[in-house]
């Protein structure tokens, strides 16, 4: 995978923005995102540290990957995440390296009484909108593509919203940056978004640093309960699985396993 894949999608996404904003003006799109009516709390959702906590991710393909399950049918799969005892879903809505869409972020949100999480490469107050007006839940912020200055906008943003924000890190600089910004659902990624090479160890490494009022997340090569168990050992209880449920056959069994054990 190229070291520079992290800046190509930015790249795209600014004038996936432009594009976005002649189709939709900013102004329309704010009135429907200030209806905060039927948000759900991620935060809540997440918040018992007595139990595993699996964010459930919808995800049709991958730079890295490729196609991941052309038939993908959100609400289904949704639906069955639920089932299956996940505390939340995530949706990836880029469609140029993802193949996702905003349609199937409401599909998945219609389809379950779960938190559902706008995951894509957020970079404007436009993107922040959009996932309100599409009646997400919350957004991932990742703190590699923003400055300190951006992440604090966009988190005021999603107060004002009353969306959760999921800020992601991958290292220790990412998380002075996002305690600094006041987060305190941290994603940690133990994917390099640059090069697209996981190591399972950089989420266990980092959640020593957070304090008893944060809240970790371990990211991307989750796919075992002996993955969730060495997490456990580090004080990790809650996980973002992505790729393994939805290749899953059953993917109500496989987070049970993964959640019980």
């Amino acid at each position: 995978m190229a070291a520079d894949i992290l800046e190509k999608i930015v790249s795209h996404k600014k004038e996936q923005i432009l594009d976005s904003q002649r189709r939709v003006p900013p102004d329309r799109l704010k009135a429907s995102a200030e209806n905060t009516d039927g948000r759900r709390s991620l935060y809540s959702a997440l918040q018992d540290s007595s139990k595993v906590h699996v964010i459930a991710e919808i995800k049709r393909a991958s730079p890295s990957k490729g196609d991941i399950r052309r038939d993908l049918d959100p609400a289904l799969l949704a639906a069955a995440y639920e089932q299956g005892g996940a505390s939340a879903v995530s949706v990836l809505t880029d469609n140029a390296f993802f193949k996702g869409s905003m349609d199937d972020l409401v599909s998945a949100k219609n389809a379950s009484g779960l938190p559902v999480l706008r995951k894509d490469f957020i970079i404007s107050e436009y993107q922040v909108y959009e996932a309100a007006a599409s009646r997400a839940d919350a957004v991932l912020l990742i703190v590699r593509i923003l400055s300190g200055q951006q992440l604090s906008d966009l988190m005021g943003l999603c107060a004002k919203l009353s969306l959760d924000a999921l800020v992601e890190v991958h290292t220790q600089s990412d998380l002075e940056t996002a305690l600094n910004a006041g987060a305190v659902l941290i994603g940690i990624n133990n994917r390099n978004l640059a090069s697209f090479q996981t190591d399972l160890s950089t989420a266990t490494a980092m959640a020593a640093s957070l304090g008893p009022g944060h809240i970790a997340v371990a990211a991307s090569g989750i796919s075992s309960r002996k993955d969730i168990e060495e997490n456990l050992a580090a004080g990790i209880s809650r996980f973002l699985v992505g790729e393994s449920l939805v290749r899953s056959n059953s993917p109500e069994a496989l987070l049970k396993k993964l959640i019980h054990g």
